[in-house]
């Protein structure tokens, strides 16, 4: 069993164990997909664990996630700048290479989760443009 931090896009999280190839039951789908994470500039990277359908199925963004995913690949921490790139639906927070996450991991994950708490109350209008974004490039409409 692994212990992971599972979030939610709401921001609502909690401790999960789980076996790895079973984690797909706690993300809304039958298929999973991890991308590397970070919390702080230079820091460690931990994997995220998703439902790589969840954003065509009209998921909502997971802010938490994008902002790690955004600041692994790019070691930058600025908030929400690629719609393009970011993760919706909920995560399971683990280790690089798929271990436990550890309580000091989870601090920082849960730092994370209150810079997001933070930008969407200082930035509203900002926020929700990300949002609408990303929840548009989720769509495929043909007509």
């Amino acid at each position: 069993m692994i212990t992971g931090f599972l979030v939610r896009p709401d921001l609502t999280h909690n401790l999960v164990e789980f076996e790895l190839d079973s984690a797909a039951q706690f993300l809304g789908g039958i298929s999973q997909d991890r991308v590397a994470v970070a919390f702080q500039e230079g820091g460690t990277d931990y994997a995220a664990l998703f439902n790589p359908e969840a954003k065509s199925n009209g998921a909502e963004p997971n802010p938490v996630a994008s902002l790690g995913r955004n600041a692994a690949a790019t070691g930058n921490a600025a908030f929400f700048s690629d719609p393009t790139a970011a993760i919706c639906g909920t995560v399971i927070f683990v280790g690089a290479e798929g271990e436990d996450i550890t309580l000091d991991d989870i601090r920082r994950v849960k730092d994370g989760i209150r810079a997001v708490r933070n930008y969407q109350e200082d930035q509203p209008e900002d926020y929700r443009l990300w949002r609408a974004a990303v929840l548009n490039m989720g769509q495929l409409r043909i007509d």
